[in-house]
């Protein structure tokens, strides 16, 4: 755990529509659902701060067109009990390949593929998201200068802060209707904080003491991230503090 100690971090968290193995497209989010073999209670607390390491993580290499050569890692996380989630969004089209590791037996060694296609024009511009992730333009005269779409479909940050999101007390209808009421006014970014316990235990993704995930509240969570990139919204996560003994 953090004490008395501000830690910072941005990151935009985009969450399509889950797809399925089989068919799906470039950016959608294919989610593959792991059964470990032990129970855990708080797997994090077993994974050392200061390494690179997961509980389970999967490999997809591309075998056949665009995505033919590459090769992208991924760490599953904990969904509670025995289950482990892992979600991919494949950057190129084409088929895909997949095997776990992990040193608990149920969570390796899980092998699968999928075919990934590009989206109809239509489509694709039903969603911004479907784009793919926001980036900094790295080329060019502007180069640095803006956002852009992982597919070079330039990107003008539109947005405003629903910092307390993640409060307890917010309903799931109160948070849909601010995100309505954003997609018809042209926003794409939803900017918001995730306070470990800096606003108290109401706010925070952990339990009553602060020292493990309090899985419902973390389903909850991702599920208002899913419904935000539904509307084409991108969401920005501004990491707040942590405090040690906060009532």
């Amino acid at each position: 755990m953090y004490s008395n100690k501000f830690f910072f971090f941005a990151a935009l968290i985009m969450l399509p529509a889950i797809g399925v193995q089989g068919q799906i497209h470039t950016w959608e989010v294919f989610e593959l659902k792991l059964k470990a073999k032990q129970n855990y209670s708080n797997p994090y607390a077993a994974i050392p701060a200061d390494t690179k390491e997961g509980m389970v993580q999967v490999v997809f290499t591309g075998t056949r067109g665009e995505a033919n050569g590459k090769k992208i890692t991924v760490f599953g996380f904990w969904d509670g009990g025995q289950n482990w989630k892992v979600r991919f969004s494949a950057p190129f089209t084409g088929t895909w390949t997949y095997k776990s590791s992990s040193k608990d037996r149920g969570l390796s060694n899980v092998k699968g593929s999928l075919e990934v296609g590009a989206w109809p024009p239509q489509d694709l511009n039903e969603n911004a998201t479907r784009h793919g992730f926001v980036q900094v333009n790295n080329s060019g005269e502007q180069a640095g200068h803006y956002f852009q779409y992982a597919d070079k479909t330039p990107f003008l940050w539109i947005g405003d802060t629903w910092w307390n999101w993640t409060n307890r007390k917010i309903h799931f209808s109160t948070y849909k209707n601010l995100v309505d009421d954003r997609f018809i006014k042209g926003f794409n970014v939803g900017q918001l904080f995730v306070a470990a316990n800096g606003w108290g235990r109401p706010s925070s993704l952990l339990d009553s003491t602060y020292s493990i995930l309090d899985v419902a509240q973390m389903q909850k969570v991702d599920s208002m991230i899913a419904y935000a990139n539904s509307k084409g919204i991108t969401v920005w996560i501004h990491g707040w503090w942590s405090r040690e003994n906060l009532d």
